[in-house]
């Protein structure tokens, strides 16, 4: 995150308005509040607040001393050809998933500019975006599943224990990357069934946990509590006695993957793909697969209605 971007990260909780003929930063730090308001999570807030921050550059570069009002249609088509937005700032070309979201931040930003007085009439009006393909994502099959996890059952280090855990714990809850290396000791509640996560945009949800998962929790919550940890209440560990950080997980779950030989590109998030593909190929109900993965729309969850085409011919395969 930049020093910019995290300064205006800071200034969300301030409740000033932002009067007709300010700048662009006073807009921009307002519109945050707005984001946040709304329960957007940081990391959307920080990338439109980034993007709109290569917006501003472009328009100050071509029109000096322009203010949010001052800018027109033609300036934002203008604008979104510069190379400050059609490039990333290590000099690549942008993607069109990157484009995509440059362009929603900026209709997001003067539609909400113009219904609060900052503009008169919104510039990016007429913007359109056109709904990108999606590209499946990857996921495990049944077959893979069982292997990487009886190549983890067959491990005895705390370290491979803690792992199996982490690794278990997506493929049994879908939980994000980021809710699992939050997770403190006290959010796991066997007794209640769930892991207790804030999900996106700060919101509180629970996971639940199936019998085997709980089992194994609470096993690995005894060794982990006898070999203490000082202040840090996480979790998971890394080797240093630290909360787990994300690409630490990254690199596990690739190191057993390469272990077993499975030749795919699987994240962490993956591994989420892969409970939601299973569930749903267990359930054939998206609404139950949205509610485990928590998304807000069953839009965002009908992709798994095509990936489970391939679990169902791996099913057949087996009969």
């Amino acid at each position: 995150m930049t020093n910019t971007t995290a300064s205006r990260l800071r200034l969300l909780s301030s409740p000033e308005p932002v009067p007709p003929g300010r700048g662009f930063d006073e807009a921009f730090e307002a519109f945050g509040r707005r984001l946040a308001a709304e329960g957007r999570s940081e990391n959307t807030i920080s990338a439109y607040l980034r993007d709109l921050s290569y917006l501003s550059e472009a328009l100050l570069r071509k029109h000096p001393g322009i203010v949010p009002d001052e800018v027109t249609n033609a300036m934002v088509d203008e604008a979104l050809t510069s190379p400050q937005v059609t490039t990333s700032a290590g000099g690549d070309v942008r993607s069109p998933a990157s484009m995509h979201r440059f362009k929603a931040a900026v209709r997001s930003f003067f539609t909400w500019a113009e219904r609060n007085g900052i503009v008169r009439e919104n510039p990016a009006g007429s913007l359109t975006l056109r709904r990108l393909p999606r590209t499946p994502p990857k996921f495990l099959t049944e077959t893979e599943k069982r292997r990487l996890l009886k190549e983890l059952r067959g491990r005895a280090s705390f370290l491979a224990i803690r792992d199996r855990v982490i690794i278990e714990v997506f493929l049994g809850t879908g939980i994000r990357l980021q809710e699992l290396v939050d997770l403190d000791i006290e959010d796991v509640d066997l007794d209640a069934k769930h892991l207790r996560v804030l999900a996106k945009g700060s919101v509180p949800q629970v996971k639940f946990l199936k019998s085997t998962l709980r089992s194994l929790l609470r096993s690995y919550l005894a060794e982990r509590r006898r070999r203490g940890d000082g202040e840090c209440r996480a979790l998971f560990l890394s080797n240093r006695g630290t909360r787990i950080s994300p690409g630490q997980v990254a690199n596990r779950v690739k190191y057993w993957l390469n272990k077993v030989g499975i030749d795919k590109e699987i994240s962490p998030h993956g591994l989420r793909h892969t409970f939601a593909t299973h569930l749903y190929a267990a359930t054939s109900d998206l609404l139950v697969v949205k509610r485990a993965l928590g998304h807000r729309d069953v839009s965002t969850t009908e992709i798994y209605t095509h990936l489970v085409d391939n679990a169902l011919e791996e099913a057949i395969e087996r009969l």
